[in-house]
């Protein structure tokens, strides 16, 4: 009797394998996609990768020393959370967030907690939904790759975004033909309030003649007769010549006035014909290349661009072998499909992690995906269903986040609803929802409904009555 039974959170199995050869087996299913990772998004990553492992390691070890309990760090729990955070960093990043998001899931979420074992949910992913909410602008600034193997693939424009192109650009056409009549109107109007000033300046001019000229027939007529018939003649000899003279003025007015109009027409057409071409050159090339934003990751500006997912939303895609090798934008760990199905099937193969889980969760996302792109009537549902597999985080977190020891259900039965649920709400996030990704959030919320899982699905004792268990 002297000796202490010592009770604990289940689950209660006891096994030969040890923690740190789990975790290590972990870590070596997750090497090649980091490698992939490190190699298409450049040196950048891997300062990201050592910064976020070594931080988890480091909060870990401090935090057991200040406390004073015993030291955990050795069995590479903290090593695989780190790591996993840093996965889902994007690759230019500050280097700091990574570091802060370590902190959180080591501290906040695991050792407040009580450590290993009792952490009621994921830690990495814990951390991802924290910097996303407190570094929204940073944790969405994905950018193409700078290293070896950077190719990244842009996307394709489906026959539903050309329509919409085309629509905007017919918008934009008539916009232009309506500034052309409006421009050729007011230059109209110009030219005729100049020729009505040329007139009204003639008529003046005229009035002032004849006013001399009979001011100075009346002097002589007061003289004598015969230089009032001389005066009469030179005053029809100056009016007529002021006649001619004012006759050629208005000739000259109103050709200066039509050269000016055609001038004037002519460099307003040729300004509108660069305009237009500018327009339409502005217009091709936002067509062919996605939109790029260039946002400030603390001390690196990275120009920004958008994951796959983005594009499925708009109606566009990308090509599939792209999505299964990783060509593509995202965070660092989660672009090759292909790298995190060997890692995944590496574990399964040896027991460290349970099919169920990956299987249910990746089969009922796919059939619900499958169904409504039919229902929306999508030329290609096969297709479309293989991209939303292949993009995002969902194979990381099939096969790395939800298979979690500690936060999923420790039954059978449970693992398989609880990969349903979380098949169910990545599908509602991805196809109505306003959120692009929703693995993070699906996994979270499932981690928080375990207890309740494990209590419908644990199984009943030999020789109680289910009432009575229950009871």
């Amino acid at each position: 009797m002297g000796e202490k039974l010592l009770v604990s959170p289940s689950p209660h199995v006891r096994a030969k394998g040890k923690t740190s050869l789990i975790m290590l087996l972990v870590i070596v299913a997750l090497l090649p996609s980091c490698v992939y990772g490190v190699l298409n998004f450049g040196m950048h990553a891997l300062l990201i990768l050592v910064l976020s492992t070594g931080s988890a390691g480091a909060a870990e070890l401090v935090y057991e020393l200040v406390m004073k309990k015993k030291i955990t760090v050795t069995d590479g729990s903290a090593a695989v959370t780190g790591l996993l955070i840093g996965m889902n960093m994007p690759p230019m990043i500050a280097w700091w967030i990574p570091v802060i998001g370590s902190v959180f899931a080591i501290v906040v979420v695991k050792q407040l907690f009580g450590g290993l074992g009792r952490n009621f949910m994921n830690p990495a992913l814990a951390a991802r939904c924290f910097l996303v909410l407190a570094f929204s602008a940073q944790m969405t600034a994905f950018t193409t790759g700078t290293g070896v193997l950077s190719q990244v693939t842009e996307p394709t424009v489906t026959a539903e975004a050309a329509a919409e192109a085309d629509a905007g650009a017919n918008e934009t056409a008539g916009t232009d033909a309506d500034s052309t009549a409006t421009a050729w109107t007011e230059a109209q109007t110009e030219a005729a309030a100049k020729t009505d000033a040329d007139s009204a300046a003639t008529a003046e001019t005229e009035e002032k003649g004849k006013a001399a000229a009979d001011a100075k027939t009346d002097a002589d007529s007061a003289a004598t007769a015969e230089t009032e018939e001389k005066g009469k003649a030179a005053a029809a000899a100056k009016t007529d010549a002021d006649s001619a003279a004012t006759a050629e003025t208005e000739e000259k007015g109103k050709a200066a006035a039509v050269a000016k109009t055609d001038a004037d027409s002519t460099a307003t057409a040729e300004t509108e014909e660069t305009a237009d071409a500018a327009s339409g050159a502005t217009a091709e090339t936002e067509a062919a290349a996605p939109k790029t934003e260039t946002r400030d990751s603390g001390k690196l500006d990275a120009v920004s661009t958008a994951t796959p997912l983005k594009y499925l939303k708009k109606g566009q895609s990308f090509d599939l072998k792209a999505l299964f090798l990783g060509n593509t934008p995202g965070t660092i760990g989660e672009t090759s499909a292909l790298l995190l199905l060997i890692g995944g099937i590496f574990l399964m193969l040896l027991g460290v992690i349970d099919w169920r889980i990956p299987v249910f969760y990746i089969g009922s996302f796919g059939v619900l995906v499958l169904i409504t792109a039919a229902a929306r009537g999508y030329d290609a549902p096969l297709q479309y269903m293989l991209q939303e597999l292949f993009a995002g985080g969902l194979m990381m977190g099939a096969f790395f986040m939800a298979t979690d020891y500690v936060s999923s259900p420790y039954t059978k039965s449970g693992r398989i609803l609880f990969a349903l649920i979380i098949g169910v709400m990545t599908w509602l996030y991805r196809m109505f929802g306003m959120y692009k990704e929703g693995v993070s959030n699906a996994i979270i919320l499932a981690n928080c409904l375990t207890p309740l899982i494990d209590r419908l699905t644990r199984p009943v004792a030999f020789g109680i009555r289910k009432k009575e268990a229950s009871s």
